[in-house]
């Protein structure tokens, strides 16, 4: 890294991602490159992490609970049917591993409640890693509703909780209610805003700049229809603005996205983009 290092260090959900979930190898880079300085997350990089992968843990841990299948491979199978690409990613990647680790065979019935009761446990430790493993900035201008959701897991229940924990996160009405991610980005930071969809509209499209056109063209269309067009849904599509814009400004901000090589600039936020997973494989 750059002279910029000597900044500590505020991770996107991307390169927080990489440090709890990728190759060891990958891992291993993200870690010689934060030796010096504390990492920060925010409350709204804890929900993105949530959202994208701790909600997909929970699906697949009711899934195998489900009377009708009888072993893990069953409950790989059903949600390799079922759900999309970045939720079968999700779990893919753990599920193999976590379960393997504990030699558990993925055909027999018995070893069925072995793995519920590992699931239910691991969910249990890695919110808790989210939490306490990294510092928080405690700043969040949009008071996301979702970041705040507790879970509350009692481990000889764990279903309970889980589920109480997928059915207010998953409330999006209600959430959106609380918080602020109208005021955020049509008072707070509207000239940030309005300077990023100018910009968007004069880049070409290319491999570079798809991802940040495609903020900037759901950020115009806030700006058009007002707080109407601000839901969990809309928030989710431009998650890499909002990281940006509520960044402090005295962090460096870790990511892996070009999408931030334009918001970071615009906005004047210390920013380092780190290579790909591919990229740092391919080298080792």
């Amino acid at each position: 890294m750059d002279d910029t290092s000597i900044r500590e260090h505020f991770l996107d959900t991307s390169v927080l991602r990489s440090l709890l979930l990728s190759t060891q190898v990958y891992k291993q880079y993200f870690e010689s490159q934060f030796t010096d300085k504390p990492l920060y997350i925010s409350n709204y990089v804890q929900m993105e992490m949530r959202r994208s992968y701790l909600i997909n843990l929970i699906s697949f841990y009711f899934v195998l609970r489900l009377e009708t299948i009888n072993n893990i491979g069953d409950a790989i199978a059903l949600w390799s049917n079922r759900f999309k690409t970045s939720e079968l990613k999700a779990i893919l990647q753990l599920i193999p591993q976590l379960f393997s680790t504990h030699q558990l065979n993925f055909s027999s019935v018995q070893d069925k409640e072995k793995a519920i009761s590992i699931l239910g446990i691991y969910i249990k430790r890695f919110e808790l890693l989210l939490r306490k493993k990294f510092n928080n900035t405690n700043t969040d201008s949009t008071t996301c509703t979702r970041a705040l959701v507790p879970l509350l897991l009692d481990l000889q229940n764990l279903a309970a909780g889980l589920k109480q924990f997928a059915d207010e996160f998953g409330d999006v009405k209600n959430c959106r209610s609380k918080c602020q991610i109208d005021q955020f980005l049509l008072v707070q930071y509207r000239p940030e805003i309005e300077q990023l969809v100018q910009i968007a509209s004069q880049l070409p499209k290319n491999s570079n700049t798809r991802g940040f056109i495609k903020i900037a063209n759901n950020l115009k269309e806030i700006l058009a229809q007002g707080a109407a067009a601000c839901d969990c849904k809309r928030c989710e599509k431009i998650g890499d603005a909002v990281i940006a814009l509520n960044a402090p400004r005295n962090l460096q901000l870790e990511h892996t996205d070009n999408s931030f090589n334009y918001l970071c600039s615009t906005i004047n936020q210390p920013h380092y983009k780190h290579p790909s997973e591919t990229q740092i494989v391919a080298k080792s």
